[in-house]
């Protein structure tokens, strides 16, 4: 029975008979309760840049949101009734099923907010699987949720692991001296990679302050790797760009110990970002690496007669 009816919100919604907010993404695919979670900050742009999803992590895919209060609610069981009442395939139910859903939400006539919730989900095929996995199609909640890890009831630990989802990272920009992309044996080839200002992403219920989490992404280590042999001096929380006079113990370096040949030594520079959250939750950290090539060769004499 629960399936029939999270089947007949779909029918009702395509009879245009429900008011529930719809919205359709871009390949037209259409989910009957609008996502009401949003994103903000620095961290996080939507359409580009580069997310920074660590491997397994799963954020929420689909959860149960604010949605009615109780006269919203009583309407919306009217509005599904019609359509059962006006499908052959669901006449049979719609008497029983009224009945039953006007009793379930009875004892919290009088109670105020949005204390119905919904199902919805974050718009990928990942969530329609997970609505369609999932029942019921709404709960009672009331104005607060409980957190409680699994029940699918949005709150702010869940805002948190999707703000996480969507952190997007800056990929680290590299300089390297000597310039021209050559340097040699034996000399201290400085690897320069600017410091990045700290990140945020915020993720909210629209219309539902209280429903909110932040998470912080700090840069605080760069690695630096190379498929040629030497000595790698890294591990700083950035690289400062090469400046004249500078000294070796204040910035980032690989003394190459072996010529490249007439080739070109790939060097890997892996920023590495700690991210928190208000909500009293661990997050993976983030990883983010750009490459650069330099050619190594033998520093030449010149011995005169």
């Amino acid at each position: 029975m629960k399936r029939l009816f999270a089947v007949m919100v779909v029918l009702v919604s395509v009879l245009g008979a429900l008011a529930v907010p719809a919205q359709a993404d871009g390949d037209g695919k259409n989910y009957y309760v609008e996502n009401l979670v949003r994103l903000q900050g620095p961290g996080y742009h939507k359409g580009g840049g580069h997310v920074n999803v660590p491997p397994g992590f799963d954020p929420p895919k689909c959860w149960y949101q604010p949605e009615y209060n109780y006269e919203e609610m009583k309407d919306f069981i009217e509005r599904v009734w019609f359509a059962m009442h006006h499908d052959p395939d669901g006449q049979k139910e719609a008497g029983p099923w009224k009945e039953k859903a006007l009793a379930e939400i009875a004892p919290h006539s009088g109670e105020s907010g949005k204390i119905f919730w919904f199902l919805t989900s974050d718009g990928t095929d990942a969530g329609w699987d997970c609505m369609m996995a999932t029942d019921p199609f709404w709960k009672y909640v009331g104005p607060t949720p409980p957190r409680v890890g699994g029940d699918k009831i949005i709150d702010p630990i869940d805002l948190a692991r999707i703000a996480r989802a969507n952190l997007t990272l800056p990929d680290p920009v590299i300089t390297i001296n000597p310039p021209g992309g050559t340097s040699y044996v034996g000399l201290e080839t400085w690897v320069g990679v600017p410091a990045h200002e700290p990140l945020y992403v915020e993720a909210f219920v629209e219309g539902f302050p209280q429903i909110s989490a932040r998470i912080d992404a700090v840069p605080t280590r760069v690695e630096i790797t190379t498929n040629g042999p030497g000595q790698v001096q890294d591990g700083k929380a950035d690289c400062p760009v090469y400046q004249k006079g500078a000294s070796l113990a204040s910035g980032c370096w690989i003394k190459f110990s072996k010529s490249s040949l007439g080739a070109r030594y790939t060097i890997t520079v892996t920023q590495h970002w700690e991210v928190t959250t208000n909500v009293g939750i661990g997050l993976p950290p983030g990883e983010v690496s750009s490459t650069a090539t330099v050619r190594v060769d033998e520093i030449q004499s010149t011995v005169r007669k």
